[in-house]
């Protein structure tokens, strides 16, 4: 093989990786043909890696053995190696445009499988010009990092994020990379303020389905890259919608991604990229069965158990509702002083929550409001049982605006001024066991927004009473 040769063999080979760059868009669609050749990229571009790296093996034996040249086989084995990644660079050409990689990772894995075969041609014509050792060793260095750099990017595409690296050794883990965590793949910080959607349904679709639906490719007339683009398809399908709210199984979108992966249907299609797992899945007919479309916030959803651990496994902590989900401040600790001289107890919900419940029968401070209204945000429990409270007294219970629990057991209330708590709108618990009430007191409790539980053991509330609460409510 003369430099002449070497020499020529470069130019084609930088004619053969450009004609590919310029005339195989990763965006099109691979002709009939190319698909047959396409699918074949895993075993084709093995042939080639094997061929360079014995070469690479030939030359550091020789270098071992002071020999300048390199000999007929290290020459074969970088001509054989530099056509068959040439080879293997049109078949992952022709791939892209068949299936659903991540964008990232196959956006340099293209770009390294075509810096292989020029990689390859010019580290055989510098060995035949004689070039200057470290040249040489570049050129070497380039070809092998670049064959190492690019089977890493492609089991992570076609395995999953940190797929190479995950056995490797501690030292190697940092280059090699770990498996993503869990906890960063959704967002899911801020579930009261982010939508399912846009918290964990777009980086599903981002991840699988987008780099074939997606903008400025929309395979079969398909994108799923924004919530208009998801809209518009939702009755323009032929068989049934892409999406039915409420119906997961009457889905097109759902339908497809269940199909077994052998299914000529299924998607992502098999063999061009992996499935969707089955966590996903879940999560994808959970969003279409909650109805939360592209406004619902994750806090808002219902969540089952089984989405509940699915969510938590992916680092979302207990969802703040109500009054636990208020922005209050600390309670001052010198009116909370005061209060308890009238033989009040006020203690914390929690050591970490600026929440207070109130203990005590005396109801004296309810009208001192120049000392409590300061606290009277933060108090969302009040148990006045057993003590002096009576009707006229409840509208000042009413200026507790965040109360979640009223015990007024055992007074002397017949309920007739219980409309004056209707705009507690956090009140989910009514104590009114031992009371005068009577069925035109329940009367009042049909406005209350968030009303749970009503205590009425021992009062004078009959069964027709309660069921035309139950039915209000």
């Amino acid at each position: 093989m003369t430099r002449r040769f070497a020499f020529w063999n470069a130019i084609a080979t930088l004619v053969a990786v450009a004609l590919l760059f310029l005339f195989v868009s990763p965006s099109g669609s691979a002709p009939e043909w190319a698909r047959f050749l396409a699918r074949q990229h895993p075993a084709i571009v093995h042939l080639p890696i094997g061929f360079l790296l014995f070469g690479a093996l030939l030359a550091l034996f020789r270098r071992w053995q002071k020999e300048g040249t390199p000999g007929p086989t290290e020459k074969a084995a970088l001509l054989m190696g530099g056509w068959g990644a040439v080879a293997a660079a049109a078949a992952g050409s022709w791939l892209v445009q068949m299936g659903a990689f991540p964008a990232d990772a196959l956006q340099w894995h293209r770009a390294l499988g075509f810096v292989i075969p020029l990689a390859a041609a010019g580290t055989l014509l510098l060995s035949l010009e004689d070039w200057p050792r470290p040249f040489q060793g570049i050129a070497w260095t380039i070809l092998i990092g670049s064959i190492f750099l690019g089977g890493h990017l492609g089991g992570e595409m076609t395995h999953g994020e940190g797929y190479s690296g995950e056995y490797a050794p501690g030292i190697l883990q940092s280059v090699m990379s770990e498996a993503p965590s869990l906890t960063t793949r959704f967002d899911l910080s801020s579930p009261e303020a982010t939508t399912v959607y846009e918290g964990i349904v777009a980086p599903i679709l981002q991840a699988r389905c987008t780099s074939c639906h997606g903008e400025g490719r929309t395979k079969g007339g398909l994108d799923l890259s924004t919530p208009d683009a998801i809209t518009a398809h939702e009755t323009d399908s032929e068989d049934d919608p892409l999406i039915t709210w409420g119906e997961p199984e009457s889905s097109l979108l759902i339908q497809r991604v269940m199909l077994p992966a052998e299914h000529r249907r299924a998607m992502p299609p098999s063999l061009d990229a992996r499935p969707i797992s089955h966590a996903d899945v879940e999560l994808l007919k959970w969003w279409v069965a909650s109805e939360s479309a592209f406004e619902g916030m994750i806090s808002d959803a219902d969540r089952p158990d089984a989405i509940e651990r699915l969510l938590t496994a992916y680092g979302m902590g207990d969802i703040q509702t109500g009054v636990f989900a208020l922005d209050l401040p600390e309670p001052d600790t010198t009116v909370i002083r005061n209060v308890t001289t009238w033989g009040i107890t006020l203690s914390r919900v929690a050591a970490d929550l600026p929440l207070l419940e109130w203990t005590g029968s005396n109801t004296t401070p309810l009208y001192n409001l120049q000392d409590v209204n300061q606290i009277a945000p933060n108090i969302i429990a009040m148990d006045l049982s057993g003590g002096n409270a009576q009707d006229l007294q409840l509208e000042r219970v009413a200026d507790f605006p965040h109360l979640t629990s009223l015990d007024l057991s055992r007074t002397d209330i017949t309920g007739s001024t219980l409309g004056e708590l209707t705009q507690l709108q956090y009140l989910t618990r009514l104590n009114l066991y031992g009371t005068q009430v009577d069925d035109a007191a329940l009367e009042h409790l049909a406005g209350f927004p968030a009303l749970e539980s009503v205590y009425l053991w021992q009062t004078n509330v009959t069964e027709e009473g309660v069921a035309r609460l139950r039915d209000a409510l």
